[in-house]
């Protein structure tokens, strides 16, 4: 669990996770704008903050020292076993089980973002943030909306980081095969530079000619 969710039951039975002020998720800040880039970890900092960690559990005073810590999160990312093979094991059971970007992305937009009307949103941010401000244009920029083009690259982007980084989920279904007739001890190289920040696996064969 983080921030802003909790675990709800009615009947002291069947429980069920439920989050609120929505307005922060996925990388959001409360004021309208990006306040992380996918993709995010426990060691991904506000971008000009010395002390204000993406995630909660973990701080630093101002000079960028050690305040708080989560003691079991971070022995677990310290356990090469964890982070090597279990990670990636139950990642790919994951994606396997149905957390794809697909099905994750059907949720945000169908279960939980046109259960309401668009106008809404706009009606709510049109009060909230231009008619109580008396024609203050200082909160503008809380203009929310829908996201919907935000929700996908946020989600989209990060996704493919991790299912790259463990080579796992839809990462595996996309492959370039490259044939170059290039002799096997002619020294010669290829170069492959990704457009951003992602992990790449390769394999080479060579095939003799008869």
């Amino acid at each position: 669990m983080e921030r802003n969710v909790q675990i709800k039951t009615y009947d002291g039975v069947h429980f069920h996770y439920e989050p609120w002020d929505m307005d922060i998720a996925l990388g959001n800040k409360n004021d309208g704008g990006i306040a992380y880039d996918p993709p995010i970890d426990r060691n991904t900092k506000l971008p000009g903050s010395m002390s204000t960690y993406a995630f909660s559990g973990k701080s630093d005073d101002s000079s960028g020292n050690p305040v708080t810590r989560n003691w079991l999160w971070d022995a677990l990312e310290n356990w090469p076993y964890w982070m090597n093979t279990i990670v990636p094991k139950t990642a790919d059971a994951l994606y396997k089980a149905g957390f794809t970007y697909d099905n994750v992305s059907k949720i945000f937009d169908e279960d939980y973002a046109d259960s309401w009307c668009e106008i809404i949103y706009n009606k709510s941010g049109f009060f909230k943030y231009i008619e109580s401000s008396n024609g203050d244009s200082e909160w503008l920029n809380w203009l929310q909306g829908a996201r919907t083009t935000h929700r996908h690259w946020w989600l989209s982007t990060s996704m493919d980081y991790y299912d790259a980084m463990w080579f796992c989920g839809d990462y595996k279904n996309h492959y370039i095969y490259i044939t170059a007739n290039i002799p096997e001890n002619s020294g010669s190289s290829i170069h492959i530079t990704p457009n951003k920040s992602t992990f790449m696996t390769t394999a080479i064969n060579y095939m003799n000619e008869e």
